[in-house]
């Protein structure tokens, strides 16, 4: 379903006369990744102090740049004004440069820009919404090439434009080069960002435990694992109203109310719309669901499918759950393979570390929805338990560190940082938080991000009037 600028900016305008109403729908506790938010997605250690480390203050705080098989890293800058493409063949390659927008989003929009359905886009794997990120894209079908470079979107812009023979497919990476300004909150204990420089030293060293992190859980609300596992147990209908109304302390107030409205008309699909419809981008998933139940009631299989890439991302995160509390286990006994197989597999001996959780689940293997869902892709995938990760450079300030380092395929920085820090995002920002604004690439001495800022001034100056970035 495309959302047009028109109604993003009703939307914003709606939210902003909703929050000077009701101010006090639009406040919630600080979004701090203490240990019990960390056991909910299956990473259970024992992490000890941490001196908090706040992210994202704005996008442009955390940068993610891919990194291609062939080590050529994609960056996020402008880029002159793109003339015709160059080279030959059937597939349009370019990067992908966006603000403030998932890349999911961003594919559907593009899309419905150039005239070719979301399927002819590919990109080699996702990047952070809250983020300003680089990444290919291919596309395919694409009669008029140089239409790309007229593109004037809020949130991204796409260069080097080119063509090319094949398509950028999921994994065709190498890794991920991260910037990122990590904002301390003050007073920090004397020892704190010693302690941090010593850890910092031991993973370069021997590497940090590759957990999959919230991110990969859905955020804000950090139900992606809950809703594969339903899915898993084949309780499409559940799912769909575990999406559709489940609460979460990390959403604004504003919104859990509206999922709270839908409880008591369960069913009556069209006032489950007019509940909605007032904000097409924050429920646009919602609507697409409610919209085929309008057409067919009880079809709840059918309304999941309209929605393939999140059901992939939902079982993923369910994979991914089971990934991490198997490696918790693994490190308490201090026998921990280099790998790990993925559940998502056909083959019964990858799902062998899993029965005790899948049994406690009440999950059997192979799913059903595999078959209800072929979208899905199931295949025996090897994920590595034990990362290493490439420091470029690290700059401590009084509040606050810039990292720069590059992490290969199937690692977040996220996990990365968490044995540094106690990490914390979102609104409103925790108590002794510096806002100041951040070049990162100027304090590493790297070149300064003031061009790309500036294309982005629009998609900025909304973080800046505090429109609660989490659930744009």
């Amino acid at each position: 379903m495309i959302i047009t600028p028109e109604e993003r900016e009703r939307e914003q305008a709606l939210f902003q006369s909703e929050r000077q109403k009701y101010p006090y729908l639009f406040d919630r506790p600080p979004m701090i990744d203490a240990d019990e938010v960390l056991r909910d997605v299956g990473i259970d250690m024992a992490w000890g102090m941490r001196p908090m480390g706040y992210l994202r203050l704005m996008p442009q705080d955390f940068i993610v740049e891919e990194i291609d098989a062939q080590k050529n890293i994609h960056t996020a800058d402008t880029a002159p004004p793109a003339g015709g493409a160059v080279g030959e063949g059937q597939t349009t390659y370019a990067d992908l440069v966006k603000i403030g927008v998932s890349a999911l989003d961003a594919k559907a929009r593009l899309a419905h820009l150039v005239g070719v359905s979301e399927h002819d886009i590919g990109f080699a794997g996702l990047k952070d919404r809250a983020a300003l990120t680089s990444q290919r894209i291919s596309i395919q079908n694409l009669k008029h090439p140089d239409i790309l470079g007229a593109i004037n979107e809020d949130n991204f812009f796409v260069k080097n434009i080119r063509r090319g023979k094949a398509v950028v497919a999921p994994g065709d990476l190498w890794g991920n080069r991260f910037t990122i300004v990590v904002r301390l909150a003050m007073p920090q204990a004397p020892s704190a960002v010693s302690d941090a420089r010593r850890t910092m030293d031991e993973i370069n060293e021997s590497g940090f435990w590759n957990f999959f992190y919230l991110q990969r859980f859905g955020t804000p609300r950090l139900i992606s694992h809950r809703l594969g596992r339903l899915l898993a147990r084949g309780e499409y209908e559940l799912t769909v109203k575990t999406f559709l109304t489940h609460t979460s302390p990390r959403e604004l107030p504003y919104f859990m109310e509206i999922r709270r409205k839908l409880l008591p008309i369960w069913g009556d699909w069209k006032a489950i719309c007019k509940e909605i419809d007032a904000f097409p981008y924050h429920f646009h998933l919602e609507r697409s669901l409610v919209r085929h139940l309008a057409d067919h009631p009880t079809d709840f299989s059918g309304a999941l499918a309209t929605i393939p890439d999140q059901v992939t991302l939902w079982l993923y995160a369910y994979d991914s759950s089971l990934f991490n509390r198997a490696l918790s286990a693994l490190i308490k006994t201090e026998t921990v393979p280099m790998a790990l197989p993925l559940a998502s597999s056909f083959s019964p001996r990858d799902w062998e570390p899993y029965q005790e959780y899948l049994h406690e689940d009440g999950v059997s293997l192979p799913l059903h929805a595999w078959r209800d869902f072929p979208f899905v892709r199931v295949a025996s995938r090897m994920w590595p338990t034990l990362q290493l990760v490439e420091l470029h450079d690290v700059v401590f300030h009084d509040r606050f560190a810039v990292f720069s380092f590059s992490l290969p395929k199937g690692a977040y920085a996220t996990s990365y940082l968490m044995n540094l820090f106690t990490l914390a995002s979102g609104l409103p920002v925790p108590d002794g938080i510096a806002a100041d604004p951040v070049d990162a690439r100027k304090l590493l001495g790297a070149g300064s991000l003031d061009a790309v800022l500036q294309r982005f001034h629009t998609v900025l100056k909304r973080y800046r009037q505090n429109a609660a970035p989490a659930e744009e």
